[in-house]
């Protein structure tokens, strides 16, 4: 009774603990000198994407609690803002990691002879070779304050996230860096900064600035 509670202990455990890691890396400048305005209109920085476009409203929406979270506003009409956010997004090739290690296996050999005959074991150390396919996903925010004119003017901060991990949707990837955008955006991170992001099956969700700990 006890190994069967036990069991159901670690599995319990287990269970808990499932999800996926990714890894962001964060680079960030600000300018010095800050526009007293806080409302952005968020304009697409991919060439040939509208702001009309269904994948960049989408992307809007996500990065919209990031925004707020620093007091800015997001606004559609450039009319209305003071500053304007070129959001760019886009996806790497994907890169396949080869790991070789090597795992230990018995086989039985037959030794001697009549009744004197009598099996042990060889060990031998076989090479075994995995594959892993990684997949990256990239999105870089620039902020201009704006003319009385609108017109983009001086640059006043840039943000650039990098996610990697192990699935080629980009929404999850997305997702990820979004994790991490409220502490970092529009800040000086003075070099690149890593984080891993936990997401668990059971919407848990933990990040982990990989010099500083959790926040």
């Amino acid at each position: 009774m006890f190994l069967v509670r036990l069991l159901l202990l670690v599995l319990v455990f287990l269970l808990a603990g499932c999800g996926t890691h990714y890894n962001v890396a964060v680079d960030s400048l600000r300018d010095a000198n800050q526009p007293s305005g806080t409302v952005y209109v968020a304009q697409p920085g991919n060439e040939g994407v509208h702001n009309t476009d269904l994948l960049f409203k989408d992307v809007v929406r996500q990065l919209t609690p990031a925004f707020r979270s620093r007091g800015y506003t997001l606004v559609d009409d450039v009319k209305n803002a003071d500053n304007a956010a070129v959001i760019t997004y886009w996806m790497d090739e994907p890169r396949v990691h080869i790991n070789t290690d090597t795992i230990t296996r018995s086989y039985p050999v037959v030794v001697g002879y009549g009744k004197h005959r009598r099996v042990e074991y060889m060990y031998v150390d076989e090479p075994v070779v995995t594959s892993t396919t990684i997949y990256t996903a990239n999105l870089r925010i620039e902020a201009y304050s704006l003319t009385p004119d609108k017109k983009q003017e001086r640059q006043i901060w840039r943000t650039a996230l990098r996610c990697s991990g192990g699935t080629e949707d980009f929404r999850t990837l997305l997702f990820s860096m979004v994790q991490v955008l409220p502490s970092v955006m529009s800040t000086q991170s003075n070099g690149m900064q890593y984080y891993d992001v936990f997401i668990g099956e059971d919407g848990e969700i933990e990040v982990k600035n990989m010099a500083d700990g959790m926040f």
